[in-house]
């Protein structure tokens, strides 16, 4: 469980309500997912999964988590999985909307996006009997084999392929053989003349292959001046001898831009027109990716496949905050569908952790995410989940703790809705002990009437007592080292937990007759 730390606002959070920045912050929800996309392959993505939807269903959660499930086996195997950098794709579609031709980059980009399926769907396959939910996740795919196969036949690594077409092959052989005669004829005009030239290598200006001439010997021979250096001492001449065949290297050059521009065309409007479902492919790879993503922060956090259930039951066996590692302590807690939970102590022992810890599992199972718990745990898909938790005042609303609480109740109370899982952090707190406490039990009994799954904490001996006597509350306290003076975040179930604050200060030194006093006036009252 996570320790206690400084608390935030009086919070409120169900499902079908757009979840604010603060409450994934108090249940440290946005620092998971976070974690769990930068394990994906690229920001479309993170992005997408940073945005999860939560499942009310208990259809769906079992499915989502099946999916995360065959992945973390399969990354558990050391399975190879590659996926492809989803963000080089993303600017097609505005390309595409703007009637603009794709480049070759961006038809590799989605050729490459259309080999990695493919790829991935091999290597799937050969499990297949192993994850059949990600196999009909598989069977998803839209019929894109002529477009990928229509890209391989024009594209190679680099760039559109000699083959593409008979005409650009044609071109090609022809752009060839006329460079090697320019390039001879070049190299014997360079043996011939090495005097006059500042330098053997050949240059190319607009699509001439020249010599580098020393100035002074332009007018020396016949041909053309191309260009010359930036101190003007050297210039780019084509000799007369190559003229003829330069023209018809151009000309073949022309030809290839010519005939390479019309292969794009023509593979820019396959693309377009087949946009629907390589779309709908793009999305299924991120998806792909987001699953795998999410098997793999499984797999790092020891996690595993719960049961789960659509009767409110709650069972966590040794259940570990997964951002606190091996400073986790382990909750173990078990309600029973009829059952709720009040947690009793002193302050700063850990009983507002585990209200977060037993929401924050309630949440992950939601978004598709495993448990970092033990064998055993099963835990109940709520269609509702309800927090009230915050600090000593509402400063945003300039409300009073009590206040903001209330505020806070009166809309829980008022939209609470079947199969709700309610998490009240020190009820009644901030007014008059003896009427938080009555409004305190008030709202507890009207929430537990309505057929709500309570966890709750306390310091209140009026509620606690209340608790005491009702069959349907499991009591349970925080572990304290008398000792060390230390609380031990351990939840205790059937163990009604002192506040300790009369054996505390005596232990710190608080003089006697002051100990007596406050035990008399404890007494009186």
């Amino acid at each position: 469980m996570i320790k206690p730390g400084i608390g935030g606002p009086r919070l409120n959070w169900h499902e079908g309500e757009h979840m604010v920045k603060t409450i994934q912050e108090t249940l440290q929800l946005d620092t998971i997912l976070a974690a769990v996309a930068d394990l994906t392959h690229s920001d479309y993505a993170a992005d997408s999964l940073k945005k999860t939807p939560v499942s009310t269903a208990l259809a769906q959660v079992r499915q989502n988590l099946a999916l995360t499930h065959e992945a973390h086996e399969l990354l558990s195997q050391d399975v190879l999985l590659t996926f492809f950098n989803l963000d080089q794709i993303t600017v097609i579609r505005a390309k595409l909307d703007q009637g603009r031709l794709l480049t070759v980059d961006q038809l590799k980009a989605v050729q490459a996006t259309l080999v990695n399926w493919r790829r991935l769907g091999t290597v799937l396959r050969q499990h297949a009997t192993d994850i059949p939910q990600l196999m009909a996740f598989l069977a998803k795919q839209p019929p894109l084999n002529g477009l990928r196969d229509r890209l391989d036949d024009v594209l190679d690594r680099n760039g559109i392929r000699d083959d593409a077409t008979p005409e650009l092959a044609q071109l090609r052989k022809d752009k060839d053989k006329q460079s090697r005669q320019i390039q001879q004829q070049l190299s014997q005009f360079v043996g011939k003349h090495s005097h006059e030239l500042q330098g053997k290598q050949l240059i190319r200006r607009d699509q001439h292959y020249c010599v580098q001439l020393k100035a002074t010997y332009k007018h020396r021979f016949k041909g053309t001046v191309m260009g010359q250096s930036a101190t003007g001492s050297t210039v780019y001449f084509e000799p007369s001898t190559v003229a003829k065949t330069g023209l018809e290297l151009a000309a073949t050059l022309a030809s290839e831009d010519a005939e390479v521009y019309q292969i794009l065309a023509t593979m820019t409007g396959d693309v377009e027109d087949h946009w629907e479902d390589l779309n709908k492919q793009i999305d299924l790879l991120s998806q792909l990716d987001q699953i795998f993503a999410k098997g793999q922060y499984a797999l790092e956090h020891h996690a595993i496949l719960p049961k789960l259930n659509g009767g409110q039951t709650i069972r966590i066996v040794n259940g570990r905050h997964p951002l606190l590692g091996e400073n986790a302590v382990p909750l173990n807690v078990t309600l029973s569908a009829d059952q709720s939970l009040m947690i009793t102590g002193a302050n700063s022992g850990g009983k507002t952790v585990v209200l977060k810890t037993i929401a924050l599992f309630s949440m992950m199972i939601k978004l598709g995410l495993e448990i970092p718990a033990d064998e055993g745990t099963n835990l109940a898909v709520f269609n509702q989940i309800a927090i009230d938790i915050g600090d000593q005042q509402n400063m945003a609303a300039q409300l009073s703790t009590f206040s903001g609480e209330m505020t806070t109740l009166v809309g829980i109370t008022n939209d609470l809705r079947p199969n709700a899982l309610i998490l009240l952090d020190e009820i009644g707190s901030g007014t008059d002990p003896e009427e938080g406490t009555a409004l305190g039990i008030a709202i507890i009994q009207y929430l537990v009437d309505q057929g709500a799954k309570l966890v709750v904490t306390t310091h209140y001996t009026g509620i606690k007592n209340y608790a005491v006597a009702q069959p349907h509350f499991v009591i349970g306290s925080m572990a304290f080292n008398r000792q060390t003076l230390q609380p031990e975040y351990r939840l205790l179930l059937n163990q009604v937990g002192a506040s300790e604050a009369m054996w505390l200060a005596e232990r710190i030194g608080l003089k006697p007759e002051i100990l007596a006093l406050a035990k008399q006036q404890l007494k009186a009252d």
